[in-house]
């Protein structure tokens, strides 16, 4: 917001007079006082003090400051929440069996109450929540219910794969997964025509090592497991189940010459901004390193590296041995 002090004072027309200043005032919400940081405009020659209709009112900001340190949904949160499932606030009103006015009071940052607020927490949080609301909604259209529950089924089933995965992964040491990124890499290392579930582990493995010999960290924050048929991520099954039910791959079975298994198909083209420029390096770097390899032959080539051939049989593969990678 471009802030611009008057020319002329609206209150003594004074000329030049008129300039912006930051300031706090103490707000109450609840009977509990905020400090809030406040722009404003200031007459030099009548001390008079005002503000335009740009600027944030001190009294939202500590609902706001007031939401924020007692865990409640603040407005833009609402609002994203139901555009997310494509309604209008008459929709979402009869979901939860509100008034339209209290939704659009939340909306515009009248701070909800406790009530309130526990079903809204309720609802944006749980798929089951949501879906057992739109059912039991009285006032719902049928084609929109019905499209409410399809939807709502399919994030359900999302958040029980995403709950198993992430109960189920191992992580690299000192590392924490982060799933967003970790689907963008499975994405920029699949083929467009498909790839082998085989060879996609195998390029992860050694994306991963590769960076953490460079860099000292992995890139996906995945563990790697030593099964007889060389190094997979860990809960690499749930993993691709996931991003498929997610709309990002799929699977297929296929028989491509005397090769016979499953390909991942990407969807969608990666989203490469969640990567940085020594991040997306390594992994083109590696891509490009084994695209002419079959399925077999990388398999074979992880065989011959320590990380296999040190590592007993079904136990995790220690990172240490990224600096002996022969790639």
């Amino acid at each position: 917001m471009s802030l611009t002090p008057f020319d002329i004072c609206p209150n003594c027309s004074g000329e030049g007079t008129v300039h912006l200043v930051s300031t706090t005032e103490i707000r109450t919400v609840n009977k509990e006082a905020f400090a809030v940081p406040v722009d404003l405009f200031a007459c030099q020659r009548c001390g008079e003090h005002f503000q335009t209709t740009e600027m944030e009112d001190s009294l939202v900001k500590a609902r706001d400051m007031y939401r924020s340190k007692h865990g409640m949904v603040q407005p833009d949160q609402l609002i994203a929440w139901r555009r997310s499932l494509g309604l209008s606030q008459v929709e979402l009103a009869a979901i939860l069996g509100w008034g339209v006015a209290t939704i659009s009071r939340y909306e515009n940052g009248k701070l909800q109450s406790d009530a309130h607020d526990k079903a809204m927490r309720m609802a944006m949080s749980s798929a089951d929540t949501t879906m057992e609301l739109v059912r039991n909604a009285n006032d719902l259209d049928d084609h929109l219910r019905k499209r409410l529950i399809d939807e709502l089924e399919r994030k359900a089933a999302s958040a029980a794969l995403e709950r198993a995965f992430t109960s189920s992964a191992r992580t690299a040491p000192a590392e924490s997964i982060r799933l967003d990124r970790l689907a963008q890499l499975v994405l920029l290392l699949s083929d467009a025509d498909g790839i082998f579930v085989s060879k996609l582990n195998k390029l992860l493995f050694y994306s991963d090592f590769k960076f953490y010999q460079q860099y000292g960290r992995s890139l996906s924050g995945l563990a790697y497991e030593r099964p007889p048929y060389g190094p997979v991520p860990s809960a690499f099954r749930l993993l691709y189940a996931l991003l498929e039910q997610r709309g990002l791959i799929r699977q297929v079975e296929v028989s491509v010459g005397h090769a016979e298994g499953t390909q991942v198909l990407p969807l969608q083209p990666a989203d490469r901004n969640l990567f940085d420029e020594d991040e997306l390096g390594i992994i083109l770097a590696i891509k490009k390193r084994f695209a002419t390899m079959s399925a077999n032959d990388i398999s074979a080539a992880s065989h011959r590296e320590q990380a296999w051939i040190q590592t007993p049989m079904a136990a995790l593969i220690d990172y240490t041995h990224a600096a002996a990678l022969r790639f």
